[in-house]
């Protein structure tokens, strides 16, 4: 008889609650600190609540992970009905949640229960990723071969943004080397693709000519893995008129077919409200 697995992951991969439901996955919310002052969960209730998007506006937002002690509740909750846990954390590069969850996970209390996987996607990319952990996991596969259909899912995907704001997104100290030669120059935006080691695609001032960079990496990308894909382009409702209209008129330019989705408030905390994400990943059975 397969073991009942469940799948975790956090806030960063940007579940709605409805999605939460339906598709049974099991979310760890990460924290936001709003003004250096209030500490809130990154779920649809507190966001809401204390005007989230309002404050990045105005004011100062920062991140946190979830605290040792959430993350052992969490693991004590799930293995009270299941037998073993997947954990897809927040990637390294962006948070210490992994390490802290890594540690914990050593545990005699979970060792061998608890697998913490280090994996490199991000917001709708990592949602993806962990659907299909969930329905491999529904179908009876056992850990090793879900981490590996993960893993594959995983190197046959591209992530790439245009932060809306550098001074917010390298005073949080994220991907900060890549930005420290750009960072003092007015007006200047960069394309980032997100990766193990994130890279600075290209600059420019305008941001037309980085959707066009863009294009040029997903061609060369698909290229490379020869697969259906779908992108996936990532806002908020916030986003300014002229940036979303920018991006809208090169990708249709180019005839490129895409889908909007909501970039997750972890991203939107550090890199501000005009920040547009680009998810590529295979077409698969949902």
């Amino acid at each position: 008889m397969s073991k009942k697995i469940a799948i975790l992951t956090d806030s960063s991969a940007g579940f709605t609650e409805e999605e939460i439901k339906k598709y049974q996955i099991h979310v760890l919310p990460l924290h936001i600190i709003l003004n250096g002052e209030t500490d809130i969960l990154d779920n649809e209730q507190e966001v809401a609540a204390n005007n989230f998007y309002e404050v990045v506006r105005t004011g100062i937002t920062k991140t946190s992970q979830a605290s040792t002690g959430e993350v052992i509740n969490m693991y004590q909750e799930l293995l009270k009905t299941h037998d073993e846990i997947i954990h897809y954390p927040i990637a390294e590069k962006l948070s210490s949640q992994y390490s802290t969850a890594y540690m914990i996970a050593q545990d005699d209390e979970f060792k061998e229960k608890v697998t913490v996987v280090r994996n490199h996607t991000a917001a709708y990319s990592l949602k993806q990723l962990v659907i299909l952990a969930k329905d491999l996991a529904d179908k009876g596969m056992d850990r090793k071969d879900i981490i590996a259909e993960t893993t594959k899912f995983e190197n046959s995907t591209l992530m790439a943004m245009i932060p809306g704001s550098l001074d917010r997104l390298s005073s949080g100290g994220r991907v900060k080397k890549v930005l420290l030669s750009l960072i003092n120059l007015l007006k200047i935006k960069i394309l980032l693709q997100w990766g193990e080691n994130p890279k600075k695609v290209a600059s420019s001032r305008t941001i037309n000519s980085l959707v066009e960079s863009f294009i040029d990496l997903l061609k060369n990308f698909t290229k490379k893995v020869k697969l259906k894909y779908e992108l996936f382009v990532l806002k908020t409702s916030e986003c300014s008129a002229k940036v979303w209209d920018a991006i809208v008129g090169v990708l249709n330019e180019h005839k490129i077919n895409y889908h909007v989705e909501k970039l997750p408030n972890v991203f939107v905390a550090h890199a501000g409200l005009d920040t547009v994400a680009f998810v590529t990943i295979p077409e698969f059975d949902k």
